[in-house]
């Protein structure tokens, strides 16, 4: 399989030609200098992926067009991981995007806590962040893009993830239990969901709130981190020794 990832809208069947956009085939030529006749990997993002050689016919857009070599279908990375994560300040909501994808995590939940701040329009910004995510999914060779979850209030989202059938864990400073030990009590099938606050951590009713939905207080370590880092590390910590797709 090629080292190249490059998404598109839809992958057809083997023997069949894939339209790739303008600037994935800037990629392909420019940055990778690639040419006709080479290598290159397919995916949509919804599990399909498949191997493709570059052609020399281009499209009316400005696109690049590659032959379908052979198509797969990927399954869904197990166990299920969900992160909900209280937004963070400034452009660091790309990063947690970007790297939490590359950590594994299946879904990324945003949640309105008592001490996060949030730009009212900041989860608006729908294609930018699912260019962040699709530009990760290459990157971490993932066929299957992590779903961003429309955010909401705290205690609505607990409901919506036990109701799912989600084991829930808070991340805490004060916990003693590793995330890790959390996770192997579980069984491995049943979809994980931690939630990770703001800076300055939850109040402490929002900590009784998620304990009254089933949530086990979890330690990712010994060190306090940001949001954003505390949500890769909860991603790879569940991720455990998962096979890449």
């Amino acid at each position: 399989m090629s080292s190249l990832w490059l998404h598109v809208d839809e992958v057809p069947e083997a023997g069949s030609w894939a339209e790739i956009s303008r600037d994935e085939a800037r990629h392909a030529f420019g940055a990778r200098r690639l040419g006709t006749g080479d290598a290159i990997t397919l995916f949509d993002g919804r599990g399909t992926f498949a191997e493709a050689r570059l052609a020399e016919e281009r499209t009316v857009r400005g696109g690049i067009v590659a032959v379908v070599i052979w198509r797969r279908e990927a399954p869904r990375l197990e166990p299920e991981v969900t992160i909900a994560f209280a937004v963070p300040k400034g452009d660091r909501l790309s990063t947690l995007l970007d790297l939490a994808t590359q950590a594994g995590a299946s879904r990324l939940v945003p949640i309105e806590c008592a001490r996060s701040v949030v730009d009212a329009d900041k989860l608006d910004r729908g294609e930018r962040w699912q260019r962040i995510l699709a530009e990760s999914a290459k990157v971490a060779k993932r066929a299957w893009i992590p779903e961003l979850v429309p955010g909401g209030a705290l205690g609505a989202i607990a409901e919506s993830e036990r109701a799912r059938g989600a084991a829930l864990a808070v991340a805490h400073t004060a916990a003693t239990a590793p995330i890790a030990s959390w996770s192997a009590r579980i069984p491995a099938a049943q979809p994980r969901t931690v939630f990770i606050g703001p800076e300055g951590g939850f109040e402490d009713g929002e900590l009784r709130a998620l304990e009254a939905f089933g949530a086990t207080a979890v330690s990712l370590g010994p060190c306090v981190m940001r949001v954003e880092t505390a949500a890769i590390a909860a991603a790879v910590l569940l991720r455990g020794e998962a096979t890449p797709a």
